[in-house]
């Protein structure tokens, strides 16, 4: 971690360097800056979804933007970092550090993980179904 800033809204925003030499001289220069913040079980549509978010993740949702420049010469590295580090707070940290941001990115991040449970459920769910139906055939002809 290169930097760590306190927003406005109470929120910490952490900013990454995983820049690493790809060929030679040349580099590739990469940036990640994220925001993570914990959702309580009230913000979920049932204890279920909570308890698989426990489960699976960190018990946090981030906001997450990543930027990456590749082929960059080595003299450059540290300039083109800053570039990026600069611009991006420049445009997004009112953004980050709205009173709403924290409570926005819950509810949306809550919403795709439920949804991605419901979808995952009923993968299973179709597997499970063609399994059985594939066992129940098996010795039947059909002509």
């Amino acid at each position: 971690m290169v930097d760590r800033i306190e927003l406005e809204n109470g929120l910490t925003l952490e900013i990454w360097d995983y820049s690493r030499r790809l060929a030679g001289d040349r580099w590739l220069v990469g940036l990640l800056i994220q925001v993570g913040v914990c959702p309580k079980k009230e913000d979920f549509a049932n204890e279920t979804y909570y308890n698989l978010f426990m489960e699976k993740t960190d018990g946090k949702v981030y906001y997450r933007y990543r930027k990456e420049r590749h082929f960059v010469p080595e003299d450059q590295i540290n300039q083109l970092f800053s570039t990026m580090k600069e611009g991006f707070l420049t445009v997004a940290l009112p953004y980050l550090s709205h009173p709403e941001f924290k409570e926005r990115l819950i509810k949306h991040e809550v919403d795709l993980f439920q949804k991605k449970m419901d979808w995952e459920r009923s993968i299973q769910e179709k597997d499970a179904e063609t399994e059985r139906l594939e066992e129940l055939w098996k010795e039947k002809n059909i002509y």
